[in-house]
């Protein structure tokens, strides 16, 4: 497995097709609610996992702190602090789950949010996870907050990790 910080666009092509079809074609999530503006935030840093053979299998975003999570982009609700960097569309392809596939995009988001955006050795991330995800965010340390809450027809919860160096 390569994890890799998006800069190419076609790589962002490559991890749209992930989320595509995971999120649309799995879930059926509205094709235009998947993406939103935020994809295109100059602060939005994208992550791209392939598999040895060069297979793009994975891919998630990390959104600077104070970027506007509230407001069509990813559904933090009330328990959700703007101040923190948020975690968002985490995506598997499905025969690539549990290979470290998503286990390599969070490890890679969390060392981005450490060095971005740090003090003393730590910070805090926070993610609105669906809740049939959330045993895998909860073996990577991650603590459920505030109320349950449908998302495109999904029942998420916020979650949260004080990473460290």
């Amino acid at each position: 497995m390569r994890a890799f910080a998006i800069v190419d666009p076609s790589h962002m092509d490559r991890a749209y097709a992930v989320r595509d079809e995971v999120f649309v074609g799995e879930q059926g999530v509205d094709a235009d609610a998947e993406r939103d503006y935020l994809d295109t935030h100059p602060q939005t840093l994208h992550v791209l996992v392939e598999d040895d053979s060069g297979q793009a299998v994975a891919t998630g975003r990390l959104l600077a702190p104070h970027t506007d999570v509230f407001h069509g982009g990813d559904s933090g609700h009330g328990a959700m602090d703007p101040a923190v960097p948020h975690i968002g569309r985490v995506a598997v392809v499905a025969w690539a789950r549990g290979t470290g596939a998503g286990r390599a995009v969070m490890e890679f988001l969390e060392a981005a949010a450490l060095e971005r955006y740090g003090v003393d050795g730590a910070v805090r991330v926070e993610l609105s996870a669906q809740d049939q995800a959330m045993p895998f965010y909860a073996r990577l340390g991650y603590s459920t907050h505030g109320e349950g809450y449908l998302d495109e027809g999904i029942w998420h919860h916020d979650a949260f990790k004080e990473v460290r160096a």
